[in-house]
């Protein structure tokens, strides 16, 4: 009796240690003005929500410098745990992010490590304005941090806030890779009265994005899309407004692209064979749009994809899943091109829209893989395969309105203006 009386005295303890340390990380607080939620514990998984500050969060796990977190009764993801306080209740001392939003003076200069480029704000935080961008390599001066964030100065002049988690310190000297540095004050991608538009005599404009850059009808994200440009193409530089040139096409096509895209330059004018103009407005959903596509190009790895997909049609949306019964969008992809061709593709939806090779808008066929930005921030966020006849299959949905293997078409105008691009795996 003495032995199960001890016995169960230890299990209490046990229990009671426990509790305790469930309790110590049950709950966290949001400390940035926005924080992405992630599909996993890195900056390159999917998101799948957004937490503001002041958000109180249940902890379930930590990783590598995240925790994994429930953001409502049907939402999990990963958040970085620079920007999560736990202390409180647990006596926690991980309070270093809630300093103030002046920062806190540094010194050294930082170089920037980014796949495409780096936005500079007017604030510690998403939610301020953009006042330049960096490319990756650039090496900047630092003048402050605070919560997750650097204040910098570039070689042109230009000071604001960049994410730390893209700056590493260094010992090499300002300016190195600044050439294509801008500032891009008031340019806030919106539709603007185009009475501030400034015309541009004699000047040429290199393109600079590693992803094929839009050409719209406009000076904004809401305008149709009406081209494509891609990496080094020069083209001609006919006026400026808000954030935005109207270039001019080889084929003679006028249209707007994202200034933060375009570097001034004196090279000869040159578009890649694969850069393409869409005369015909995307706005028309019931049009044939042959721009997109020409299902008459299908190859029999093509036809296999596509078939192989068209088998899962009906199958629910599930934040993460890799299937069979349930899919996320990348994992509804990756999915299909493994059993249906044997081909092994990167796993989220960003790592996917850069493997293979592009493929100009006209030339889709059956088997791309087409992807998207549907939160307008320029990154890749959803992606899916082209079927032809301008249309394609994805596994739609997000966690909080999960939705089903189906097929939509490319010219609606939702579908049209979130469109970046394909890629073929052949």
């Amino acid at each position: 009796m003495k032995k199960a009386i001890t016995a169960l005295g230890i299990g209490a303890v046990a229990v009671s240690v426990s509790s305790i340390h469930a309790s110590a990380l049950e709950k966290g607080v949001v400390t940035a003005s926005a924080l992405n939620i992630r599909s996993g514990p890195s900056a390159d998984c999917d998101k799948v929500a957004k937490l503001y500050k002041g958000k109180t969060v249940e902890i379930l796990e930590k990783s590598n410098g995240w925790y994994k977190v429930r953001v409502s009764s049907s939402v999990v993801g990963w958040g970085s745990s620079k920007y999560i306080s736990t202390s409180g209740s647990s006596g926690s001392t991980s309070n270093q992010n809630n300093s103030t939003s002046s920062g806190t003076s540094i010194s050294g200069n930082g170089k920037v490590n980014v796949s495409s480029r780096l936005n500079i704000r007017s604030g510690a935080g998403t939610n301020y304005s953009l006042v330049g961008k960096a490319n990756n390599g650039d090496v900047v001066k630092l003048l402050e941090q605070s919560n997750g964030w650097y204040k910098i100065k570039l070689s042109n002049g230009v000071t604001g806030w960049a994410s730390s988690q893209y700056i590493s310190k260094t010992s090499e000297d300002v300016g190195t890779n600044d050439s294509n540095s801008s500032n891009t004050t008031n340019n806030n991608n919106t539709d603007k009265n185009q009475s501030s538009e400034v015309l541009l005599e004699g000047k040429k404009g290199k393109v600079t994005s590693t992803v094929s850059l839009n050409v719209r009808s406009g000076p904004g994200t809401s305008y149709s899309v009406i081209g494509k440009l891609n990496g080094g193409d020069v083209v001609e530089l006919k006026a400026k407004s808000n954030g935005w040139y109207k270039v001019k096409l080889s084929n003679g096509t006028t249209g707007w692209v994202s200034s933060s895209y375009i570097s001034e330059t004196t090279e000869g004018l040159k578009e890649n064979s694969n850069s393409s103009s869409n005369n015909n407005s995307q706005s028309n959903s019931n049009s044939n749009s042959s721009s997109i596509g020409n299902s008459d190009k299908s190859t029999v790895n093509g036809s296999k994809v596509v078939d192989f997909a068209y088998t899962l049609i009906g199958i629910p949306y599930q934040w993460g899943a890799s299937g069979p019964d349930k899919f996320d969008c990348s994992g509804f992809t990756q999915y299909v091109f493994k059993h249906s061709v044997g081909l092994s593709i990167p796993r989220v939806s960003r790592e996917q829209a850069q493997f293979g090779s592009a493929v100009s808008m006209g030339n889709y066929a059956p088997g791309d893989l087409v992807y998207f930005d549907t939160d307008g921030d320029g990154a890749t966020n959803h992606v899916g395969i082209y079927v032809g006849n301008s249309k394609f299959i994805h596994c739609s949905g997000t966690q909080t309105n999960p939705n089903k293997v189906k097929v939509d078409n490319l010219t609606t105008s939702y579908w049209s203006k979130a469109l970046l691009g394909a890629r073929r795996f052949a």
